[in-house]
């Protein structure tokens, strides 16, 4: 842990200039390209928040969030005709992030969603505008769904581990090389929602959890005696830097992530069932 506690101060400074960088080159393509098309779009998550420790964000571990809502009757990417298009679209980000920043240290991993369904869905939780990075348009930050509501959907989701952690003993038993990191992210988009599912529980607003930092989050489960979750929690990110800084070819450390990453899953399923 030395190694990279010695180094974090420049290694997140290199982050999140380049984290930067991604978002401007998003924001570049949106409205170079898709200006008639996207009604607004922004960032959220881990990469937009502030940064107090290792484990806050991880190059390559943690995406970068972006979402779009597109304009009503716009075939945006739906069907197989536009295939060739997002292909024409992965090359273009790259290039063109390359282009402001060729001695990189990570290219962000980004995720971009299409919220035209998904917001229409009844669990779905806007951000606070406090918590977002405007790329283009204006977004539209509808009213959330009541706090018990959100705190049931939370507690369904980590019961719901019941049946998604048995079945990694099969899926991870003759995994080797680039099999490991397809294993590690069906897993990553699990572990880092669910201690804040788990603190939801016991946290009077829950929307204001998914604000906070996982530094805090972190605090805020010790606070809660989840002693135990909290470690697994810090150790997945660690393992995640380590990675990382070996460019995820070491099998090793892979699978020491991959049992970080079990760990919190099965000590947040281990604290819900209790709750029930």
């Amino acid at each position: 842990m030395m190694t990279i506690m010695s180094e974090y101060s420049e290694y997140m400074k290199l982050a999140r200039k380049e984290v930067e960088f991604c978002l401007d080159t998003w924001k570049e393509i949106f409205k170079d390209q898709y200006s008639e098309t996207i009604e607004y779009a922004y960032s959220k998550g881990s990469a937009t928040k502030k940064w107090e420790s290792y484990i806050d964000y991880v190059p390559i571990l943690s995406d970068v969030d972006i979402h779009i809502k597109v304009k009503d009757h716009s075939n945006f990417f739906d069907d197989e005709t536009s295939f060739y298009e997002s292909v024409n679209l992965s090359e273009m980000y790259e290039t063109r992030f390359l282009e402001k920043n060729p001695k990189y240290f990570h290219i962000p991993r980004t995720q971009v969603i299409k919220l035209n369904k998904i917001i229409k869905e009844v669990n779905f939780i806007h951000p606070k505008e406090s918590e977002i990075i405007k790329l283009i348009g204006k977004p539209v930050l509808e009213n959330n769904p009541a706090n018990e509501i959100i705190k049931k959907y939370d507690l369904e989701n980590l019961l719901a581990l019941e049946e998604y952690l048995p079945k990694l003993s099969m899926s991870m038993m003759d995994r080797t090389g680039l099999d490991l990191w397809a294993m590690l992210r069906r897993m990553t988009w699990r572990v880092a929602p669910s201690p804040i599912r788990l603190l939801s529980q016991k946290w009077e607003k829950p929307l204001d959890l998914w604000g906070l930092n996982r530094t805090k989050i972190a605090e805020e489960l010790e606070n809660f005696d989840f002693y135990l979750v909290a470690e697994s929690y810090k150790d997945y990110y660690y393992e995640g830097w380590i990675a990382f800084l070996e460019d995820f070819t070491n099998s090793q450390t892979l699978r020491r992530l991959i049992s970080a990453g079990f760990e919190v899953l099965r000590l947040c399923l281990e604290e819900a069932r209790r709750l029930v």
